[in-house]
């Protein structure tokens, strides 16, 4: 029995070392992403897919910059497909000084990286990064990137609210404000009510106590806002 399991422990670990040796990476591009909201939807998996033996995974990610390309390794193991950047480029550099103390020259070695990692201030929060592969039979079950687990995207509302019967104040699963968005006062009357496209701001209107409308409204995101006044307020 003992004999059987070491055998087929075996088994399992030639074919694993077989599988992963089979396959490989063909290449790699990545693009700035203006569809989603980064902040509200995060890492994750927009498409994974099986074609011709090719395997393609478009992930989202944080729009960080490199001035480098960067270069990837990976490991596949049951079902779980691991990526990594590798993208550091050492310069090294030695110095001599001499240690009074021991009364001898003493070497320091030191090492800079070359590469430059940032974020664009005027670019979007998020990009699609695209890996493909060849010498998969199936799609892997899990996706990490630089040890960072990345989940499916949202295909439903991320959070909504029920006011009423009607659904208000919408996430859609692109991170972005969609359909009727109504605020309140702290005492429980309407104070806003604004409507959205897939996170455009279309046209709203805003309430005393009372319900009295006040024919203006404003829009504030990231720090930026304006308010609209209509033509009835001075009627």
């Amino acid at each position: 029995m003992r004999k059987l399991l070491i055998a087929a422990f075996l088994f399992v670990i030639s074919t694993g070392i077989l599988l992963s040796q089979s396959i490989h990476f063909i290449d790699y591009t990545s693009f700035p992403d203006h569809t989603k909201n980064y902040d509200r939807v995060g890492n994750c998996v927009l498409k994974k897919t099986l074609t011709g033996g090719i395997l393609t995974v478009e992930l989202l990610s944080q729009n960080m910059q490199s001035s480098i390309k960067p270069k990837f390794e990976f490991n596949y193991r049951k079902g779980i497909l691991r990526i990594s950047a590798i993208n550091i480029e050492i310069k090294g550099k030695d110095s001599v000084y001499f240690d009074k103390v021991t009364n001898k020259k003493v070497t320091m070695h030191s090492a800079i990286s070359t590469i430059d990692m940032h974020f664009s201030p005027m670019g979007p929060k998020a990009k699609r990064e695209v890996f493909r592969f060849t010498g998969f039979k199936r799609i892997p079950v899990k996706i990490y990137l630089n040890d960072i687990f990345y989940p499916d995207c949202p295909v439903k509302d991320i959070s909504y609210r029920i006011y009423k019967g009607m659904v208000i104040n919408r996430i859609n699963a692109d991170g972005n404000k969609d359909g009727m968005w109504i605020t309140f006062y702290d005492t429980g009357e309407i104070n806003e009510k604004k409507q959205y496209e897939n996170g455009a701001f279309l046209d709203g209107k805003t309430y005393d106590k009372t319900g009295k409308d006040l024919h203006y409204v404003g829009e504030f995101e990231g720090g930026i806002g304006s308010v609209r006044i209509d033509s009835l307020i001075n009627k």
